[in-house]
């Protein structure tokens, strides 16, 4: 990922530019804009939203350094590194470039620890930047932006699509990137599930709760043993593999789902107990038994029903 609109890891004169944009949003403003078709609106709602996104990047930027900066902080980052598995060294301040939800990469300045034995020129990423873990920022990317990626990328049909509307939103991210962001946000958001610091918010406590188990079919891209292709490739089978698949809902007394309730959606390609006990996992967090009716609906596949008793003893 590179900088954009300006921004440089050399430029951190926030107040300048946040000046600059708002002087933009003022000349926008008087006198009002003639808008005589279609095309020209949405040229002007794009023009509003990439300067108004570029000013809230903006805005962030100070906040993140005033946090790195600050003693309590810089103590916190310490006992992380501490507490690291390997011995880390501090290698002195650098500058480094972390992308905003709203697509603007902005610099701070903060600590970088190397692994004690790498070159001061090594590969950073071998390293720590204890102060973005802090923040939950990984891949140089703000926690709402990993979000926002990993969401278009599972809702979408393809990582294209979703690295197709990130840049329709002003977020200009290669295919690459987009996956590397999300597959890691999973394995983080996994992590959580597997350590049960997950807390949910929503309670089923009186309510009509609704639970499905089914297979589906998946297409992977599985890499093959052997000699690489003449272009140094290698070279993989499409496999056909069937995730084992799981939701919970909340119904209403007409069986309506409620769209107040956010539903859990989960899969595994570990088979049937796999699933059963994610769902296990999920129904004991979400405190099934203060629900007032539990609904188990599926088809009548074998592998499902002989599993429901025990999950139900569970």
């Amino acid at each position: 990922m590179t900088s954009d609109a300006g921004l440089t890891s050399q430029d951190t004169d926030y107040a300048r530019h946040i000046q600059e944009v708002l002087s933009e949003l003022q000349q926008m403003q008087q006198p009002p804009r003639l808008v005589t078709s279609p095309e020209e609106l949405e040229a002007l709602e794009r023009e509003s939203r990439q300067r108004t996104d570029r000013l809230g990047s903006l805005l962030v930027g100070p906040h993140l350094q005033q946090a790195l900066d600050a003693d309590t902080f810089q103590a916190e980052q310490e006992q992380l590194v501490r507490q690291w598995p390997k011995p880390l060294k501090n290698d002195g301040k650098v500058t480094v470039m972390v992308r905003t939800v709203q697509g603007l990469a902005v610099p701070v300045r903060l600590t970088y620890y190397r692994r004690q034995g790498q070159r001061r020129a090594g590969n950073r990423d071998a390293g720590v930047y204890a102060g973005l873990v802090l923040l939950g920022i990984y891949d140089r990317c703000t926690p709402a932006l990993a979000s926002e990626v990993s969401l278009c990328a599972a809702m979408l049909g393809s990582l294209d699509e979703a690295q197709a509307v990130l840049a329709d939103r002003g977020v200009e991210l290669d295919t690459k990137t987009v996956r590397t962001i999300a597959y890691r946000y999973a394995a983080r958001a996994r992590l959580e599930q597997q350590i049960e610091r997950t807390v949910f918010e929503d309670t089923v406590a009186g309510r009509r709760v609704v639970i499905s188990s089914d297979g589906g079919r998946l297409r992977l891209r599985e890499t093959k043993r052997g000699p690489k292709t003449k272009k140094g490739r290698r070279r993989y089978t499409g496999a056909w593999r069937e995730p084992k698949v799981l939701i919970v809902y909340v119904v209403d007394a007409e069986g309506k789902r409620e769209a107040c309730f956010a539903p859990f959606i989960d899969a595994t390609l570990k088979g049937p107990d796999a699933v059963f006990a994610l769902l296990r996992s999920y129904l004991q967090r979400l405190e099934i038994t203060q629900a007032d009716q539990v609904l188990f609906i599926a088809d009548g596949a074998p592998w499902i029903w002989k599993r429901v008793p025990l999950l139900v003893q569970a």
